[in-house]
């Protein structure tokens, strides 16, 4: 089964392909789809001979890094996203009383109540 060699026309030894390493990549490829299904690591590289197919390996690996950070990133921004939107609600908040306070301090005491039922009516929504 090792015999089966494929090469590309016009290539070096480097990029021969034997029918034992391709069959090595696609257990590899059955074990990384098992290890992305439960959200593990990838698995080790396996021996090879062909360059060829480890470097379909390494960009495999390399996707998967990739795709890894971005999500990591993405979750970052979003609890970035949430903890603004909290910062923000706070402070309209505060937006808020400091108004009802101020028409308080005016004499405009119907004023401070309307700021603060459309304060509250806000906050429910």
């Amino acid at each position: 089964m090792e015999d089966l060699v494929i090469e590309e026309e016009g290539t070096s030894s480097a990029l021969t392909i034997t029918l034992g390493d391709f069959l090595v990549f696609i257990n590899w490829m059955n074990q990384t789809e098992k290890a992305l299904e439960r959200a593990e690591a990838l698995p080790t590289m396996p021996q090879l001979d062909s360059g060829k197919v480890r470097g379909w390996i390494q960009l495999v690996q390399r996707l998967e890094e990739r795709f890894r950070r971005s999500e990591e990133k993405k979750l970052a921004m979003e609890a970035n996203v949430i903890a603004q939107e909290a910062q923000l609600g706070q402070l309209v908040s505060h937006l808020h009383s400091n108004i009802a306070s101020l028409y308080e301090n005016l004499g405009q005491s119907q004023k401070a109540d309307e700021v603060r039922r459309r304060a509250e009516a806000l906050h429910s929504a």
